[in-house]
């Protein structure tokens, strides 16, 4: 028996220092050197660009048969306050409202880039907003408007980083795609999609591609003293489920005990208790392996022995906050719900919409299967229309998120960059036919605040932001198509 314990403790005492071991070892990368200088950026001209464009009321159209002349407005807008860019731009229109601006570059052997954007918002009404949300108003270092965030202002410091580029003499080498969709709001099925069949079957290939979804956060909730700019490397999946329950109706005085609400509701409430189990997927794992490095040392210790720790870890990111939880796991919400039509009667069929951003590996067939599972079989599940599964993952060993890397550590000289799995959707899902290299990054610090304005009341952007963000894509063009 003491030769048994013996072994044990020499067993975990292996273990121990194998894992510190593992920990003293993973270290930062070693800074590299650069010969960045920060362009001059007018401050004044961007802002009145961004105002302008916030002016334009490009709400999303429920169908394309509609008057779309407002996206033609818009694009003449943009044609007016680009010259340089646009002189030498050749424009495409895509299904009536989407457009391409390519810019050329003097080397054909160079495969091109996209850079994507989309042109229309989500509605505003103007109730409870400080200005009129289509006013572009400047108020406390703030422009206020619908798109001042999503995503106008990344599409206006795009397209003045281009301008700035060409102004200052700079030689494009590398041809520029600047592609606007007009309905990535309801999942850009008429543009984005349409866009990328066009350049399909013109046999475009790209170096690679970047749209809206990185964000810049905090690093202080995985125990890092900066701020982490994070690139969206793949994107969750979208579907809507619809949960239906038929049973005899009836006049409420005289409830059954079982109604469709009552068995409805049952169901809700096991899908909610009973989520899908988190797993390491693989951007997860590689948003880690780039952070570990610079944790504190506790933090660093558990995260660098991640496989060891998995059965508390897993569970612990889940609880951590919202923004954990969901890079962990398909994630579920019930946002609709629908009985009788009068408050005395009781429904013949309950019905609810469960939303879910379904995690890299799964399927929308096997989310279906999980909540039929759990909700039972009194209760019919099926798919609404335009869900889509999750995204390839785009390649991190590339020249292109190397050269990504690169010009975010260089125009944001203090903060960490790593990859990850973006969380919401975008037009960028289209384009994984044209390049592995499909990338999702915004240029702008927000507070948490300002981030739960998108698509909310008084959507704003600090005006400051704007001069970084303009940086950043005159720095990315010359890293990638000087």
């Amino acid at each position: 028996m003491e030769i048994f314990g013996y072994v044990v403790i020499g067993i975990v005492g292996a273990l121990l220092l194998f894992m510190i071991l593992r920990t003293v070892f993973t270290r930062p990368k070693k800074l590299e050197t650069s010969d960045y200088v920060a362009q001059e950026i007018n401050l004044e001209e961007v802002t009145a660009h961004l105002v302008g464009a916030i002016q334009y009321e490009t709400i999303t159209m429920s169908d394309n048969s509609q008057d779309g002349s407002k996206f033609l407005a818009y694009q003449e807008y943009l044609e007016s306050i680009y010259p340089l860019t646009m002189a030498r731009a050749e424009k495409t229109l895509i299904n009536k409202y989407a457009v391409i601006y390519k810019v050329k570059g003097s080397d054909e052997s160079l495969l091109p880039v996209a850079v994507l954007a989309h042109q229309d918002v989500v509605p505003a009404d103007e109730d409870g907003w400080e200005c009129e949300p289509f006013s572009g108003e400047i108020k406390d270092g703030y422009i206020y408007g619908r798109g001042s965030q999503d995503m106008k202002s990344q599409m206006i410091v795009a397209l003045d980083g281009m301008e700035t580029l060409l102004r200052s003499g700079k030689e494009l080498k590398r041809t520029v795609l600047f592609c606007f969709g007009h309905d990535e709001e309801l999942r850009g099925t008429e543009g984005a999609s349409c866009i990328s069949e066009h350049l399909l079957s013109q046999g475009v290939r790209l170096e690679y591609v970047i749209d809206e979804g990185g964000t810049i956060l905090d690093g202080s909730i995985i125990g890092i003293n900066k701020k982490i700019a994070l690139i969206g490397t793949c994107e969750k999946g979208y579907a809507d489920f619809k949960l239906e329950v038929e049973k005899d109706g009836g006049h409420s005085s005289t409830p059954r005990r079982k109604t469709s609400v009552n068995t409805l509701v049952s169901a809700i409430n096991r899908i909610e208790k009973h989520p899908v189990r988190p797993t390491w997927v693989k951007p997860v794992k590689d948003m880690f392996k780039a952070l570990a490095p610079y944790m504190n040392p506790a933090f660093k210790f558990v995260l660098v022995n991640r496989d060891i720790f998995s059965p508390i870890l897993k569970p612990l990111l889940c609880l951590i906050s919202p923004f954990t939880n969901c890079l962990m796991r398909t994630t579920s919400a019930t946002t609709q719900l629908k009985g009788a039509s009068t408050p005395n009667t009781l429904p013949g069929v309950a019905s609810a919409n469960v939303n879910c951003r379904i995690n890299i590996d799964e399927t929308v067939e096997s989310t279906l299967a999980h909540l039929q599972k759990l909700a039972g079989k009194n209760v019919k599940i099926s798919i609404e229309e335009g869900y889509i599964n999750p995204s390839p993952v785009s390649d991190i060993d590339s020249n292109a998120y190397a050269m990504l890397e690169k010009t975010i550590k260089e125009v944001y000289s203090e903060f960490l960059v790593a990859p990850y799995p973006f969380i919401a959707a975008s037009d960028a899902k289209y384009y994984y036919k044209l390049t592995n290299n499909v990338y999702r990054f915004t240029p702008f610090e927000k507070t948490v605040e300002d981030a739960n304005r998108i698509h909310g009341l008084n959507e704003r952007i600090e005006i400051a932001q704007l001069v970084a963000g303009t940086r950043f894509f005159v720095r990315l063009f010359e890293n990638t198509c000087c």
